[in-house]
């Protein structure tokens, strides 16, 4: 019974939540949407997603890289270091467009809510943008059925 719902039914163990929706976005900072980890049984690990699209505005070079930030109060956040790690969880800086970077990222020690967070620069160009969009896929809430 566990390998049907694992390998016929992967949705039934995982939740796909959009934090960053699909948009335009100049240099800058882009803080996603929260999400309440509770509402997700306390989702134990996950995978952040983030994508580029299209270019405007010839830059020389684009960097764009999402990072996990977690809040105790859904208003105080911080950026989440997992257990173990030294550094922010954050996915590889995506430096093409119509591409896509990955990470899995241990949320055991995360407080309630969590969101992305996606950083995007330019050198050069004219005002130049990119489309880009993040999401979680949350994971670890449900038990699996014993075999």
């Amino acid at each position: 019974m566990a390998d049907i719902v694992t390998q016929r039914n992967i949705g039934a163990l995982v939740d796909v939540v959009t934090s960053v929706l699909p948009q335009a976005a100049a240099a800058g900072t882009i803080n996603g949407a929260s999400i309440d980890r509770v509402a997700h049984g306390l989702a134990g690990s996950a995978v952040i997603h983030q994508v580029t699209g299209a270019e405007t505005g010839t830059p020389t070079t684009v960097s764009v890289q999402t990072n996990v930030q977690h809040a105790p109060d859904n208003s105080t956040w911080t950026n989440y270091i997992p257990p173990g790690a030294s550094t922010v969880a954050e996915t590889a800086a995506v430096t093409a467009i119509n591409t896509d970077a990955s990470v899995a990222v241990d949320l055991s020690a995360a407080q309630r809510y969590v969101r992305v967070q996606t950083v995007v620069a330019f050198t050069g160009g004219t005002s130049p943008t990119i489309e880009v969009a993040a999401d979680i896929v949350l994971a670890g809430e449900r038990v699996l059925p014993a075999v």
